[in-house]
């Protein structure tokens, strides 16, 4: 009984099958378009055409067929039907440009282009001398993206620009042309026609900026769009948005010292109180060009004394100045008690609570690690953490702070516990997951490799893109050290090492590095330990020794991890510490050549350009 209903239902729905195939067929089999289509996907291309042609006769099937016929027709290379059609087309439609377009297209097909180009050439003429202003405007576009699809760029872009002359605006259509040259890969025209776009639209101008760091993907072509710049800023004296462009692109290529003048100048000019070197200073701080940073705060300061970025420019001026400081070498002591100085006069003029704490948790720590005075830095800290201010920031450093100095003066039981404190009140944020790496780097100096990796797993998931970033460093240094040496003996020195460093005992450090590049000569650690000992070297002063070291990296580790590191730290000694450009130059350009992918290829190049004497001017 169930196979005989089984039976029935497949007839059943074998009937429906049937009935609804029958009831489509019949569906379009009233349509003479898709008969004809029906054709021609099927191969039948004699019925196609013969059904194509009986519909060519009447008007209201050609929008229907034509992109289909006129194709067919091409790919059989039957010309002279091709045109018979198209001028039947032309004289039933009108005379529609969509169709007339097509006529160039099918001189195109047949080898002529010049008579191609003349019969588009006189298309566009006559578009364009259409009275009608908002028509006009409205078939230029149309034409011109008909133009594009067909693969007939230049007349795409003929079209544009005599619309242009027809409304007498060099900007018109500047958009639309923009993205001809793009997809044409004229990178100086797109930038032209953006720079045009956003001189008539300025409210845009956010949107240009986008656009051309999208498009402009080669070093090459941020020089193109200076060069384009400066030709705008010359014929259009009066208009600010070519300079604002200007300093962004300098910003681009972290030419932060142009785009300061350039800010500068723009500042004095809008009397906006110093809002775009502001802008230009901060940004240069984050990216530690700490010289560009102060002189952008020092001139706030300076030229705009009524600016309400007053307070702001002063806090920060002292910051980048300490860094200024730190990162001149030999560390200029004097130079440190001045600035203690700055930062005390700072903290007695705040009337903010907090600011002021930041003022003292900089003088415990440039008392601590650059006067060695930490029994004082000690009391500075121990003062700021009794503070009754709660769950804070600026609390929260100051304890890890405090924690650094603890083991600056070899009291790891008190650090830990700090660090402990402040993972705790701050867990699953920034804070908390830097008293973690800092954890993780404390576990790390004692030798405990495993906790240190187990601190390091979870913050190379769960952090920001920098603690990420510095917790992978570390986690690949032990694991590429530890993981063919069981008794963990190498990076047990270096992690000595790098703690006589942290504690300030520089020359105990290289008589340890020393030792080690003797002892574990064909070590992977090799590299490590020279690149380790030319920062230390730098910072001591000893230019020349640093270099011999960074030199044995660039010779023999050339292709290792640290290779572009080394090479540009040679860049920067060169540059900044023994005042020789042109070697420097010869540096950084080698840097370009051999790391292009390197992150040091952006400040290399700015480096270069700037010692070039590119933006002198």
């Amino acid at each position: 009984m169930w196979k005989l209903l089984i039976s029935v239902r497949s007839l059943v729905l074998a009937a429906l099958v049937v009935l609804f195939s029958a009831t489509t067929l019949d569906a379009q089999s009233n349509d003479p378009v898709d008969i004809a289509e029906e054709y021609l996907s099927q191969g039948e291309v004699e019925k196609a055409r013969d059904q194509f042609e009986k519909l060519a006769k009447s008007r209201q099937y050609i929008p229907r067929i034509h992109d289909s016929y006129f194709s067919l027709l091409l790919s059989e290379k039957d010309f002279d039907e091709a045109e018979k059609y198209l001028k039947s087309v032309l004289k039933q439609m009108d005379g529609s440009f969509r169709y007339a377009i097509d006529m160039g297209v099918l001189y195109r097909s047949m080898g002529e282009n010049e008579r191609a180009s003349k019969y588009l050439d006189d298309l566009i003429d006559d578009i364009v001398k259409t009275e009608d202003a908002n028509l006009r405007r409205n078939n230029v576009s149309i034409l011109a993206q008909m133009f594009f699809q067909k693969d007939f760029r230049d007349k795409a872009i003929r079209t544009y620009q005599k619309g242009r002359e027809a409304f007498g605006n060099s900007d018109q259509f500047a958009l639309d042309l923009a993205t001809v040259y793009r997809v044409m890969n004229e990178k100086e025209n797109m930038i032209t026609e953006y720079l045009r776009f956003s001189k008539s639209q300025p409210r845009n101008v956010g949107f240009v900026k986008n656009s051309l760091q999208r498009y402009l993907t080669e070093p090459e072509d941020m020089d193109t769009l200076e060069i384009v710049l400066y030709d705008f800023i010359q014929e259009e004296a009066g208009n600010p948005i070519f300079n604002e462009l200007l300093v962004w692109t300098h910003l681009q290529q972290k030419n932060f010292s142009a785009a300061l003048r350039q800010a500068r100048a723009l500042d004095r000019r809008m009397a906006n109180n110093g809002q775009n070197i502001l802008e230009v200073g901060m940004i240069a701080f984050e990216n530690d060009d700490f010289k560009s940073a102060s002189q952008a705060f020092g001139y706030i300061m300076s030229d705009f004394p009524d600016s309400p970025n007053q307070r702001l420019a002063l806090r920060y001026s002292l910051l980048a100045e300490e860094e200024v400081i730190k990162t001149t070498y030999p560390v200029d002591k004097d130079a440190v008690r001045n600035l203690i100085v700055k930062y005390n006069q700072y903290k007695e003029e705040s009337r903010d609570i907090f600011s002021a704490m930041e003022a003292q948790r900089r003088v415990a720590l440039l008392q601590a690690f650059q006067l060695n005075e930490v029994d004082t830095a000690i009391a500075t800290l121990q003062d700021l953490v009794s503070q009754p201010v709660g769950k804070h920031r600026v609390l929260a450093e100051a304890k890890m702070d405090l924690a650094d100095i603890y083991l600056l003066d070899q009291q790891p039981w008190e650090s830990i516990l700090l660090y402990g404190q402040v993972e705790r009140m701050f867990k699953d944020e920034p804070l908390g997951y830097t008293a973690k790496l800092k954890s993780a780097k404390l576990s790390y100096f004692k030798g405990e490799f495993e906790l240190a990796q187990s601190h390091l797993d979870i913050l190379k998931l769960a952090t920001s893109r920098e603690i990420a970033n510095d917790a992978l460093d570390l986690s690949i240094l032990i694991k590429n050290n530890t993981v063919f040496d069981t008794t963990d003996v190498v990076m047990q020195s270096y992690a000595n090492v790098e703690l006589m460093i942290f504690q300030n005992h520089q020359e105990e450090a290289l008589v340890a590095m020393d030792s080690m590049l003797v002892a574990y000569e064909d070590h992977s650690i090799s590299d490590e330990v020279l690149y380790l000992k030319a920062q230390t070297l730098r910072e001591l002063g000893r230019f020349d020794d640093a270099l011999a070291s960074l030199k044995i990296i660039n010779e023999k580790y050339y292709y290792d991890i640290l290779g572009d590191d080394a090479l540009f730290l040679t860049g920067l000694i060169l540059e900044q510490d023994l005042n020789k450009p042109q070697e420097a130059m010869t540096i950084y350009s080698d840097l370009l050549t051999k790391f292009q992918g390197s992150i040091y290829v952006a400040e290399a190049r700015s480096r270069f350009r700037e010692l070039r004497g590119d933006f002198n001017n």
